[in-house]
C-alpha cells in the first residue's frame, strides 16, 4: 500500500481499478510534403474538419445548457469562437498552399504560434494555451489524428478511476459519466478548463499526483476530500473506503425522497436556496428545481460573443423571458460586468486599462455610459412582475454606487419623457461584495443598499493578493481561506445589524462540505449553480446540531491546506 497526497479538486471518495489516459499532443500528428496537385485536396479537408468541429462543438453547447451546465457551456463557447475565427482558417489554407504541407502539418504549425504567444502569461490567459491545444486537438481527430488515448489493454473494465498526467478538455468529454468513479492527474488547477468539466460529473478529483507509477488495473482508493490517493489498498483500508461510499449512497436517497420539501437543516434552520443563471434557457429548465429566486442572473450573456452591442429591444426580451421564468420568485440582475476574461468584443477599452484587471464596476459605467443606459432602460422595462432586484458588480465603497444610481434615476426619466410603460415602484437595490474595501465599508455600504451579494472569486484574490488562477496559488491557499472566513463573518455581522439579506454567490458555495461552517457563519441565504442545487441542498439537509462557535474556533486554530482539508473532510 502505498499513499500519494495531492491537491483535492473536488469532494467525494471512490474506490477501483485504474485506466491510464494519455494526452501526448505532438506525437500523433503526422508531417509530410504534398504534390501541387493534391493541394486542394488538402486545403478541402482542413475545412471539412473546421465544420465538422464546429458542428460538434453547437451541439455540445445546446446539451450543456440543457443540463444546466453553465461552466462547460462557457467554455465551449471560447472553443467554438477559436474554431470560427477567420484569421485561423486563413493562415492554415496559406501554410498548406505556400509550404506545401498536409492539413495535419499546417494546423500545427499554425497554432502553435497562439500557444506562444500565451506562454508567458498568468491567469485565465494562461488557460488560453489549452483552449487552442485542445481546439487543435478537435480539429486533427476530424482528420484522423487522436491526441488522447487509453492505454490500457483492459479498457472494458467499468466504470474506472482515470489516471493522466494531464487532464484535457476533449479526454473528460470522451467519457460517459457512468464510466469514471475519479479523475487523478499529475498537472492542472482548480480553475482549469478540464477541471471544471471534470467537477461536472459529480466524482472526486485529486491533482497534483506523481502517476508515473500507477498502472493499469491498478487499485485505488481516492479520497477527494484529503486529496489523498492510495495505491493497492489494504483488507482495513478497502473495508473503511466502502463503507463510507455506501454511506453517502443512503444519504443521497434520504435527499431524493424530500426533494420537494423546503430547504432546511437537520435541526430545522431554514436556509435560502437559490440559483446562479447565465442564459434564458437556464432558467426555464431550473424551475423543476424548487429554488427560491435567482440569486445571480449574469447578464454577460447578451454582451460577449458578438461585435456589436445588444439594443434594448434585445436585451428587454431576454430579461422579461428570465423574470417571467420564476412566476414572481427574485431576480437579482448583476449589470454588466467588464472582467478582463469578459470584454465584449465591441468595446475598446481605454490605453492604460490593466490587462489583468479589466474595466470593473463605477469605472467601466463612467467609461461606457450609454451600454449601461441602455441595459437599465431594458431591465426596468422588463420587470412587470416586479421580481427585479439590481445588482452593482464590483463596488468599493458608498462611492462607487453612485455612478450606477445616477443612470438609474436618468433610466426611469428617459423613459417617461418617451411615454414608454414601466413598473414606477422602487427596485431593491444590491451590491457585489468583492474587496477587502467593501468589506471594511459594509456597515455604510448596507445603509445605501437592500441587500449584498458576496462575491468569494475575486475577494480571495484580493486578500492574498495573487492570481486566483494559478497552480501554485491553489496549491498553498485553500479556496476557502480563513481570512475569507473573517470577511464573511464581518459581512454576516454587519448584515444583522441593519437588518438585511446577504446572499453568499461565489465558488465557495459550490462545495458542499462547506456548508456546517458557513451557516455556523451566520449565512443563511446560498445561490448555487442548477447542476450543484441537488447536491447542496442534500448537504444542508443533513447539517446538524453543530456549535458555531466551537466550529469556527477550530477552524482558526488551522494553518495549512492540508489542515484545512482534512477539517472538512468530516462533513462529507
Amino acid at each position: 500500500m502505498k499513499i500519494f497526497k495531492g491537491m483535492s479538486a473536488a469532494s467525494g471518495m471512490a474506490l477501483g481499478p485504474v485506466s491510464l489516459f494519455s494526452s501526448e499532443e505532438k506525437s500523433h500528428i503526422p508531417h509530410y510534403t504534398v504534390d501541387s496537385g493534391d493541394i486542394e485536396k488538402e486545403i478541402y479537408r482542413a475545412d471539412s474538419s473546421f465544420k465538422e468541429a464546429q458542428s460538434e462543438m453547437r451541439t455540445m453547447i445546446k446539451n450543456a445548457r440543457e443540463s444546466f451546465d453553465r461552466d462547460a457551456a462557457d467554455i465551449f463557447h471560447a472553443h467554438l469562437t477559436i474554431l470560427e475565427d477567420a484569421e485561423i482558417h486563413k493562415k492554415v489554407y496559406h501554410s498548406i498552399l505556400n509550404q506545401k504541407v498536409n492539413a495535419e502539418s499546417a494546423l500545427e504549425t499554425v497554432f502553435a504560434e497562439y500557444i506562444d504567444k500565451y506562454s508567458n502569461l498568468e491567469g485565465h490567459f494562461a488557460e488560453l494555451i489549452h483552449d487552442f491545444i485542445d481546439t487543435r486537438n478537435r480539429i486533427l481527430e476530424k482528420l484522423g489524428s487522436k491526441s488522447a488515448q487509453a492505454l490500457c489493454p483492459a479498457e472494458k473494465i467499468r466504470p474506472v478511476i482515470v489516471v493522466a498526467d494531464r487532464l484535457i478538455p476533449s479526454l473528460v468529454l470522451d467519457l460517459a459519466a457512468e464510466d469514471v468513479l475519479a479523475f487523478v492527474s499529475k498537472q492542472g488547477g482548480l480553475t482549469n478548463h478540464a477541471t471544471i468539466l471534470a467537477r461536472s460529473l459529480g466524482v472526486p478529483i485529486v491533482l497534483g499526483v506523481d502517476v508515473g507509477t500507477i498502472s493499469c488495473g491498478t487499485i485505488l482508493a481516492v479520497d477527494g476530500s484529503l486529496g489523498k490517493v492510495i495505491v493497492d489498498p489494504d483488507a482495513k483500508t478497502t473495508d473503511y473506503y466502502n463503507r463510507k461510499i455506501e454511506s453517502l449512497k443512503k444519504k443521497k436517497l434520504v435527499c431524493v425522497a424530500k426533494k420537494n420539501f423546503p430547504t432546511a437543516t437537520n435541526t430545522g434552520k431554514k436556509i435560502t436556496l437559490k440559483i446562479n443563471i447565465s442564459t434564458p434557457e437556464e432558467s426555464e429548465r431550473a424551475e423543476a428545481l424548487g429554488h427560491d429566486g435567482i440569486g445571480l442572473l449574469r447578464t454577460e450573456f447578451l454582451f460577449t460573443q458578438r461585435n456589436y452591442a445588444p439594443t434594448e429591444e434585445e436585451q428587454y426580451a431576454m430579461y422579461k423571458k428570465i423574470l417571467d421564468s420564476t412566476r414572481g420568485k427574485p431576480v437579482s440582475a448583476r449589470l454588466l460586468d467588464i472582467g478582463a476574461d469578459k470584454v465584449p468584443l465591441f468595446l475598446e477599452l481605454p490605453p492604460n486599462t490593466d490587462p489583468c484587471m479589466g474595466l470593473r464596476g463605477s469605472f467601466a459605467v463612467e467609461t461606457f455610459p450609454d451600454l449601461y443606459l441602455t441595459q437599465i432602460k431594458a431591465l426596468l422595462r422588463a420587470n412587470t412582475g416586479n421580481n427585479l432586484r439590481v445588482l452593482y458588480p464590483m463596488i468599493s465603497d458608498t462611492n462607487d454606487i453612485q455612478p450606477f444610481r445616477k443612470l438609474m434615476n436618468e433610466a426611469k426619466l428617459k423613459l417617461k419623457r418617451a411615454k414608454v410603460p414601466f413598473n414606477p415602484v422602487k427596485i431593491p437595490e444590491g451590491v457585489m461584495i468583492e474587496t477587502p474595501a467593501a468589506v471594511m465599508s459594509s456597515s455604510e455600504i448596507f445603509q445605501e443598499v437592500d441587500f449584498v451579494n458576496i462575491g468569494t472569486n475575486d475577494l480571495l484574490q484580493y486578500a492574498l493578493a495573487v492570481s486566483r488562477n494559478t497552480s501554485m496559488t491553489e496549491k498553498r491557499y485553500h479556496i476557502l481561506h480563513p481570512a475569507l472566513m473573517k470577511y464573511i463573518e464581518i459581512i454576516v455581522k454587519e448584515a444583522r445589524k441593519a437588518k438585511k439579506e446577504v446572499c453568499l454567490c461565489g465558488e465557495v458555495s459550490s462545495f458542499e462540505e462547506f456548508y456546517p461552517l458557513l451557516i455556523a457563519a451566520g449565512l443563511k441565504s446560498f445561490s448555487v449553480t442548477p447542476s450543484k442545487f441537488d447536491d447542496i441542498k442534500c448537504s444542508i439537509m443533513h447539517i446538524g446540531n453543530e456549535t458555531p462557535g466551537d466550529l469556527l474556533k477550530d477552524y482558526y486554530k488551522l494553518h495549512t491546506r492540508e489542515e484545512i482539508d482534512k477539517f472538512f473532510s468530516k462533513f462529507v
